[in-house]
C-alpha cells in the first residue's frame, strides 16, 4: 500500500505501491494572446483556450516503472509524461513521476 508522508493530495496521479510520496505539486498554465499598439503598449490580452496542467510526485522507494502504460491524450485526462528512478549506495531509491493534462477554457470573448 502506498504511503503519503505529509502529502495531502496526489492530484490524480496514483502513488506507486512500493513507494512513499514525499512531495506533490500541481501547476496550471494558460497562454495569453496580446495585441500591442504602435508604442508597444499592450492594449488587449485574452487567454488562449487551452490550460496545461502539470502534476509531479517525488518520493522514495520503487517507482514501479514497468507498470507505466502508454495511452493517448484526451481532454482533461492526466497522462504520465515522465518517470525517473535513481539509486545510490548511500540512500533509498528516489523517484519522480510527472504527468500532463490538457483542459479547455470556455471560448474567450472577441
Amino acid at each position: 500500500m502506498p504511503a503519503h508522508l505529509g502529502v495531502a493530495s496526489t492530484f490524480g496521479l496514483t502513488a506507486p505501491a512500493g513507494g512513499y510520496v514525499q512531495e506533490s505539486s500541481q501547476e496550471d498554465s494558460v497562454e495569453i494572446a496580446t495585441i500591442r499598439d504602435e508604442t508597444g503598449t499592450t492594449v488587449k490580452a485574452v487567454p488562449k483556450p487551452m490550460v496545461t496542467r502539470a502534476v509531479s510526485l517525488k518520493g522514495k522507494g520503487d517507482a514501479e516503472l514497468a507498470a507505466v502504460a502508454s495511452g493517448s491524450f484526451a481532454e482533461g485526462v492526466l497522462r504520465i509524461t515522465e518517470a525517473k528512478q535513481s539509486e545510490s549506495n548511500e540512500d533509498f531509491p528516489d523517484f519522480e513521476i510527472n504527468g500532463t493534462a490538457y483542459l479547455n477554457l470556455a471560448a474567450p470573448p472577441p
